[in-house]
């Protein structure tokens, strides 16, 4: 099954400081940005699913907390019982809201934040939904960034439903200007009696923002059911 998961000068310190993790940072209001991210999962379950999955999205910031993603999804896929193939899986909407105020100056240290979205997945049955609820908390003090992520992923389709959790926890360390290491776990886990989907991974990351434009990458070193996950995000903004 397949899973769909003001303009400023500079980016600011990059939109996410992480690969797999969901971060608390949002557009400014008015603010635009396209943002896609490349990831794959190698060697995955009893079948060794190969996956490699393309995703972009405009991000809008409606307001300094609220922010919407319109996100697009093509994916390659291949296990050792069918042979390779190159998909279109679909499309959705993603809001994310950040609880604080985004203010440099008035902002928390701890940032809480929630992020929901729902995704239409246009091969196989066509009547396929993907909804996802993420709690996101994140804590900064000085150079060092932390986040942890707690989130529910369910695919609905009218004659079976499937649930997991996708959940880590990561950090991050300024080194030098704009430039941040780290490291993340990640795991998708399986809630219901279908487990072959579930995997962990944990493994360093790193962020760099220059200019309009970010990125971040992380490479997941496989401690339960995948060999390795490997993701990159990029975004520049308008």
């Amino acid at each position: 099954m397949v899973m769909v998961v003001a303009v400023p000068a500079t980016a600011h310190a990059g939109r996410s400081f992480y690969g797999w993790l969901q971060d608390t940072q949002v557009m400014p209001e008015r603010g635009a940005e396209l943002w896609t991210f490349i990831s794959e999962e190698n060697r995955q379950g009893p079948t060794n699913n190969r996956d490699t999955t393309w995703w972009f999205a405009p991000a809008i910031g409606i307001n300094d907390q609220l922010e919407l993603e319109l996100p697009v999804q093509f994916a390659w896929d291949r296990a050792d019982d069918s042979p390779p193939r190159t998909s279109f899986v679909g499309y959705g909407a993603q809001l994310k809201y950040r609880f604080v105020t985004a203010d440099p100056v008035d902002a928390p240290d701890f940032v809480p934040a929630i992020r929901a979205s729902i995704d239409r997945v246009v091969i196989g049955t066509r009547d396929h939904w993907v909804p996802e609820v993420d709690l996101i908390g994140s804590y900064q003090t000085g150079r060092l960034d932390a986040v942890v992520n707690a989130g529910v992923v369910g695919e609905v389709a009218p004659d079976e439903q499937h649930f997991e959790a996708h959940t880590g926890a990561g950090v991050s360390i300024e080194t030098v200007a704009d430039l941040r290491f780290g490291a993340e776990v990640f795991a998708e886990i399986s809630l219901d009696s279908d487990t072959s989907g579930s995997w962990i991974a944990v493994g360093p990351n790193l962020s760099w923002s220059h200019g309009r434009s970010w990125l971040s990458a992380s490479y997941g070193i496989g401690v339960y059911q995948i060999r390795d996950a490997p993701k990159l995000n990029w975004g520049i903004a308008f």
